[in-house]
């Protein structure tokens, strides 16, 4: 016999379930992200723990890390033109400071805003759990990634990168932020109502 409160907790879960496969349109989807998000996770490498910062601020995406905790952080930003060319930023005068590949890891939400501002982003994709977060994985061609072998899963609410799915094995590997580390800034995100 089930009692009542077992069987609301099985109806929440079967509901969780049923959402997490939910098919979405990729291109409404990501025309839809909000403008401004802050990220904050941890990833794991086999000898340290690195802490990550990903941020979003209009047309330039941010990632903030890339180093153990005793030793200095790298920052890296690609700025996304009204027309999708990719750009890093700063760029010093006089430089070319193009970016001639679609990037992978953290920095791929630059290359899927690109991919949506050239209305290249075609087909739908599935929500599925990562952590307390959900995020929708996408084949890394659909964002103009050549030969990958790992596959961006974006947060599905603010467009960041949390995680790479591998192609051969299914799980989440490379750059990825564990689960139970990963903050959001819900102040610089939120999308604006009316």
């Amino acid at each position: 016999m089930v009692t009542k409160p077992l069987a609301a907790l099985l109806a929440a879960l079967g509901a969780t379930q049923a959402a997490a496969g939910e098919k979405i349109d990729v291109a409404k989807w990501a025309a839809a992200l909000p403008p401004h998000f802050a990220v904050h996770g941890v990833k794991t490498e086999p000898t340290y723990e690195e802490a990550i910062d990903i941020s979003r601020d209009g047309d330039v995406v941010t990632v903030v890390g890339g180093a153990p905790g005793w030793a200095a952080r790298a920052t890296e930003s690609l700025s996304v033109s009204a027309s999708g060319a990719l750009s890093r930023r700063p760029c010093a005068a006089g430089a070319d400071c193009a970016v001639a590949a679609a990037p992978s890891g953290f920095l791929a939400t630059a290359a899927l805003i690109s991919a949506s501002l050239r209305g290249e982003l075609r087909g739908v994709a599935a929500e599925a759990p990562y952590g307390a977060r959900r995020i929708i994985c996408l084949p890394a061609e659909m964002i103009g990634v050549a030969r990958p072998i790992l596959d961006p899963c974006f947060d599905s609410e603010n467009g960041a990168v949390l995680a790479q799915r591998h192609r051969l094995s299914g799980r989440f590997d490379g750059p990825s932020l564990e689960p139970t580390s990963i903050r959001i800034d819900e102040v610089k995100y939120h999308r604006p109502t009316g």
